[in-house]
């Protein structure tokens, strides 16, 4: 019989707490387990509501709840990042909640990331949450000081892997075998360069005279991306059983990035391609428009990114340029220094006889 439990789903053998189309972390143990029934409690608890609980006055506990409350938190954050941040700040409020805000000091965050150097990004995510909640509470009397903001104490943030960009060799391998609505995503992401969030709500009606019209999520940006001629044939060899251009196996619209990221992330590992993911796509996009030698401005337009950003996916791809372009010169010039030794032949024909 199936093990079935509200908010938990089990992947590769590993239970995860599942809610609102997020893991929001592992499960320890077997259900039924004491440690298993900690931590749902644990991440359950999270998702109360702010200040159900009473706080000290004067406490990391308190400034964390008030900001939670606050215009803020509630008006300026988007739904996903709200529960993002209420989760970054309940394991923040385990290890501060009782201290000071001014009590915390830049050593013992430094503390707590090195207890999680295993995960840098997680790391350094709470930090970046701690300090948001600091400047925040700063304004309001809450606290003197923001012991998280390391740049200020001249601590770098942790390094962090990057995603690989795609070979040829994997895309024409998950294109032949992996299932046709994948590749239909993956194609959108390596031509269109757009984030998961923003393919899955493509609509057909976004489509109008060889352009695509592209909402992000993140940045507000609205982007009408021309599109190629390999991607207008596949587009038009798509089925269309739904107002979204993606759909999952069933003709049903993906009702998160993250379900099609778990999708996706187990027709990779199934396909032995286990080192790429979807992200990686957009990436190959910066990387290859920069090979073809596009301008930082013209990559942006279609990625929609920073220049600071399209200058990060793309530095492999300037790199690499740069490197043929110096071995150019070096060559040339090494020929040029050549070319002025004397040879065997003009020495012996400018030999005087004795």
């Amino acid at each position: 019989m199936r093990f079935t439990m509200k908010y938990v789903n089990k992947a590769k053998g590993c239970y995860y707490y599942r809610r609102n189309g997020n893991n929001w972390g592992r499960l320890p143990g077997e259900p039924g387990s004491v440690e298993f029934a900690k931590e749902y409690e644990r991440i359950n608890a999270t998702f109360s509501r702010p200040g159900s609980a009473p706080s000290v006055p004067g406490t990391f506990e308190h400034m964390s709840q008030a900001y939670m409350r606050s215009a803020e938190f509630l008006t300026n954050l988007k739904p996903k990042t709200q529960a993002a941040y209420r989760y970054d700040l309940d394991l923040l409020r385990r290890d501060f909640g009782p201290f000071s805000p001014d009590q915390i000091e830049v050593r013992h965050v430094l503390h707590m990331r090195d207890k999680l150097a295993a995960t840098p990004g997680k790391a350094n995510t709470l930090i970046r949450t701690m300090r948001v909640v600091y400047k925040w509470g700063f304004g309001r009397g809450l606290c003197k000081t923001n012991p998280a903001d390391l740049k200020a104490a001249n601590v770098k943030a942790l390094k962090l892997g990057e995603h690989k960009p795609w070979t040829p060799e994997a895309l024409q391998t998950f294109r032949e075998k992996a299932q046709a609505h994948l590749v239909l995503a993956m194609e959108l992401g390596l031509w269109l360069g757009q984030r998961q969030g923003d393919l899955i709500r493509i609509r057909w009606s976004d489509i109008r005279n060889g352009m695509l019209r592209v909402v992000q999520e993140k940045t507000g940006k609205e982007l009408w991306l021309p599109i190629a001629q390999p991607l207008a044939d596949v587009l038009a060899a798509a089925p269309k059983p739904a107002v979204t251009v993606l759909v999952n196996s069933k003709g049903i619209p993906w009702r998160t990035a993250n379900v099609l990221a778990q999708a996706f992330g187990d027709e990779l590992d199934a396909l032995g391609l286990g080192e790429f993911v979807f992200h990686g796509l957009r990436k190959t996009t910066a990387v290859v428009l920069a090979e073809a030698g596009c301008s930082t401005k013209q990559i942006a337009a279609v990625t929609g990114q920073s220049d600071q950003m399209v200058e990060h996916y793309s530095k492999m791809a300037d790199r690499a340029q740069l490197a043929k372009g110096a071995m150019v010169k070096l060559e040339r010039k090494m020929k040029a220094d050549a070319a002025k030794l004397p040879t065997a032949s003009t020495e012996t024909a400018n030999r005087k006889p004795k």
